[in-house]
């Protein structure tokens, strides 16, 4: 048993060291391959036909991307790019609202009013024009808005 397995580890150790040359043989071959200077204007043609193939691919599903609507990957880039802006916005918009009820906070501290014209609103009915809104929890009370022209007495 330890001679064999002593020889399965001596033929394996040997079966590396000959798979590592092999596989540095071949990258040589590859090496020597590419930096011939005949294979450039072959590799280069191809190249060019493969880019114009592409080209024309992607003009393709442009075309049925509109007939079938279905979004292209430029579509999807484009509203990523639009999500990011709006996220931006949004933050922008949160860091102002908080100095400014930082600022509210700090004027209150300094000069403490009672509060009689801050409104909750609670639920507001665009199509009637009517909002829901309390001054304290629990008490509701419903306002309507003037429409378009008409004036408040």
């Amino acid at each position: 048993m330890l001679g064999s397995n002593e020889n399965r580890k001596e033929r394996n150790k040997r079966l590396k060291v000959k798979a590592i040359q092999l596989e540095n043989q071949l990258n040589q071959m590859i090496k020597d391959g590419l930096n011939r200077e005949s294979i450039l204007p072959i590799l280069e043609m191809e190249s060019e036909w493969k880019a114009e193939k592409i080209r024309r691919i992607r003009e393709e599903v442009e075309v049925l991307s509109l007939q079938y609507n279905f979004p292209t990957k430029n579509d999807v880039a484009n509203i990523a790019r639009l999500l990011i802006q709006i996220e931006e916005k949004i933050d922008r918009l949160e860091e102002n609202m908080q100095k400014s009820n930082y600022q509210v906070v700090q004027s209150e501290v300094q000069s403490p009013k009672p509060k009689k014209n801050m409104v909750k609103v609670i639920v507001e009915d665009m199509m009637q024009r009517q909002a829901i809104v309390s001054q304290r929890p629990g008490i509701n009370e419903k306002v309507v808005r003037p429409k378009d022209g008409e004036r408040i007495e």
